[in-house]
């Protein structure tokens, strides 16, 4: 289970998969997460999770509609709470840049070469 994290839009379908592997596996947050994430940073709060297992990562959208998800403020309060950020889907190079300067730990692409030649760029290609 090292290479797998299990996410999903069900609250309900996260709780049960972390209800039968609890810490063994990688889960990201659910809607019910994120919000808690997002509204964190405007109360300056930092998130706690309970249950059977904890997200490891928030694997978001750069934004829900006309509502902005990825910002200094929620890279920051997932990095404050132990996450890691992961951001899907990033086709655009400027985008990826502005994402990496933000400090998100993780991009999801259809152009996985365009990601290689940024983070080529950057020298922070392993």
């Amino acid at each position: 289970f090292e290479r797998v994290c299990i996410g999903s839009f069900s609250d309900a379908r996260l709780d049960a998969v972390r209800s039968e592997f609890g810490e063994r596996i990688c889960t990201s947050m659910g809607p019910r997460d994120v919000a808690k994430v997002r509204l964190g940073t405007w109360v300056r709060r930092t998130p706690t999770f309970r249950g059977d297992a904890v997200p490891l990562a928030a694997q978001v959208p750069v934004r829900q509609g006309p509502l902005p998800i990825v910002t200094r403020s929620f890279v920051d309060g997932a990095h404050a709470a132990g996450l890691q950020v992961h951001v899907w889907t990033i086709d655009d190079p400027t985008e990826m840049h502005r994402l990496l300067d933000l400090g998100v730990d993780g991009i999801m692409t259809d152009e996985v070469t365009l990601l290689h030649k940024v983070m080529v760029e950057r020298d922070v290609w392993r």
